[in-house]
């Protein structure tokens, strides 16, 4: 933290951006703000791109364990580097600082509630993923070596924040945010995702708070102001703009631009196009093959295997297993990448080009954060374990209608009526065929976990929190515990001299709303 610290006299601190994250080329550089770039929408501006990027962030940390995409390589390789994500964190926090002192005073109500909601989500993110964050001696420099707060303490504070969000939200201005890159000035639906982010907070500590969780969540659905339609949805749209300003998704331009890196992951390319009767109609959607030819010879190099889970899964999805970390062959042009949604790549419609630059939507998908889609599984979940308001079977199916909805509409695509109504009967059918609650939450959290797409954030709090989905593939080889949690960076550990702060003993610890076993995920 003294790293943070230091830098608070000259009011706003660098935001730092994963390779990941949305970049600015500017000839001024919003990253580095002084006190004559004190304009508080140049300053809202920043807090919007720094909050997508810590989402963006450790959303594409989570595609790996989560087995949205391959994790090369074992999670004790893989899952404990968050330096990026902290320095962006504080610095939004150094950021946001400089933005409420010049909010109040200018009754400036929009952007500060806009910049709270932001705030709390970005804090709830840091427990999730770490277990603790400095919060209340945090940007002070009465506290050059802070204190770290309770995990539980801080979701307290965090509901209390998004409370005064709302009030901000629903008080007249003296003047609006010249720009909102979420909601294009809509405040009612900054309100909206403030109840909804409450929401997901209950819904997250239901294992520990059962029955202030169940009146949250009640309390919630009864006053209906929370995100209900894909009008609401809470995204972060990219474009198609290389020049000056490189603006695609993360995803087009890793992929779309130069060859494909990395690879799908064999497990859920395998439960898309085998787990109902036919084919998920949204795989065209979701993946991209570049070829229908069959890999082989050193392109396959786990042919042969008898410790690979699948190898290959055939139709041209050409990925690997979880945790494979076999040499990488020439197979940029190759190898199947991500889709249209959400992405912003290419539909598969057998065409079979190769990735590049012109192909597809060009780059212009979306960060999905808090979809329309989402609220229905998590309300499903909390009627099935903590029997609040509304049936979870209804939800279930209003779930996956909206996913459908969301994906098909994104691009003009294949998948018919039809194909939609019988893949959601059969899972309909799963669910009332279940035995019993632990195998209907499983139905649940499967279903979510495909509608999850492109979120590993929220897929890999839901198997934390549920332990399901039951499909995911399990590892082909030893690569340490599950990380239950992520280690304090080590930036902070090196520069925070507090005597009190004791870094993690394991990945395998887990936060305070994880009452899960240990050692209960693979």
């Amino acid at each position: 933290m003294k790293r943070i610290i230091k830098y608070i006299l000259l009011l706003f601190t660098v935001v730092m951006f994963s390779c990941e994250t949305t970049r600015l080329e500017l000839t001024e550089n919003p990253n580095v703000l002084g006190l004559s770039s004190a304009d508080p929408n140049f300053v809202l501006n920043t807090l919007q791109l720094s909050f997508n990027g810590q989402q963006r962030g450790l959303s594409a940390t989570s595609f790996g364990p989560t087995r949205m995409r391959n994790e090369f390589g074992s999670y004790n390789a893989n899952t404990t580097q968050m330096n990026g994500t902290w320095n962006n964190s504080y610095a939004y926090f150094n950021n946001f600082n400089a933005l409420e002192a010049i909010a109040v005073e200018n009754n400036l109500t929009v952007h500060l509630g806009m910049a709270q909601v932001m705030k709390a989500f970005m804090y709830v993110n840091l427990v999730d993923y770490i277990g603790t964050a400095v919060f209340t001696e945090a940007i002070n420099v009465d506290f050059p070596n802070p204190g770290f707060d309770a995990g539980a303490d801080i979701y307290a504070a965090m509901h209390t924040l998004l409370d005064d969000a709302i009030v901000n939200l629903n008080t007249t201005p003296s003047s609006s945010p010249t720009i909102d890159m979420f909601y294009g000035g809509d405040v009612s639906k900054w309100v909206k995702v403030a109840n909804t982010l409450k929401l997901k907070m209950y819904l997250q500590t239901r294992l520990v708070t059962q029955a202030a969780s169940t009146a949250g969540i009640n309390a919630i659905i009864a006053g209906g102001n929370y995100i209900t339609s894909s009008a609401d949805d809470f995204q972060f749209q990219y474009g198609t703009s290389q020049v000056p300003v490189n603006n695609r998704h993360p995803d087009f331009r890793g992929n779309y631009e130069s060859g494909v890196g990395g690879y799908m992951s064999n497990g859920f390319m395998d439960h898309l196009m085998n787990s109902k009767a036919a084919e998920d109609p949204r795989l065209r959607y979701y993946i991209y093959r570049q070829t229908i030819a069959d890999p082989s010879g050193d392109k396959l190099p786990c042919a042969g295997s008898l410790t690979h889970n699948f190898c290959y899964v055939g139709n041209g999805y050409w990925g690997r297993d979880h945790q494979d970390d076999e040499g990488i062959p020439n197979d940029g042009d190759e190898k199947p990448t991500w889709g249209a949604y959400p992405a912003g790549g290419a539909f598969d419609n057998d065409a079979f080009l190769v990735a590049r630059n012109n192909t597809g939507l060009g780059g212009a998908g979306i960060n999905p954060i808090l979809l329309s889609t989402y609220v229905q599984f998590m309300l499903a979940e909390a009627a099935l374990t903590l029997g609040t308001t509304g049936s979870a079977a209804t939800y279930l199916e209003n779930g996956m209608q909206a996913s459908f909805d969301k994906v098909t509409g994104f691009v003009a695509g294949t998948a018919t009526g039809a194909d939609v109504a019988a893949y959601i009967a059969e899972a309909n059918a799963n669910y009332a065929a279940a035995a019993n609650d632990s195998e209907r939450l499983d139905v649940i959290m499967t279903e979510y976990y495909v509608a999850l797409w492109g979120n590993g954030l929220e897929a890999y709090n839901n198997l934390r929190r549920t332990l399901f989905p039951s499909f995911l593939e399990q590892p082909i080889q030893a690569g340490g515990a599950f990380p239950r949690q992520y280690f304090i960076p080590d930036s902070e550990i090196v520069t925070n001299f507090n005597p009190d702060l004791v870094q993690h003993g394991d990945v395998g610890e887990r936060v305070f709303w994880d009452t899960n076993p240990a050692g209960a995920i693979n």
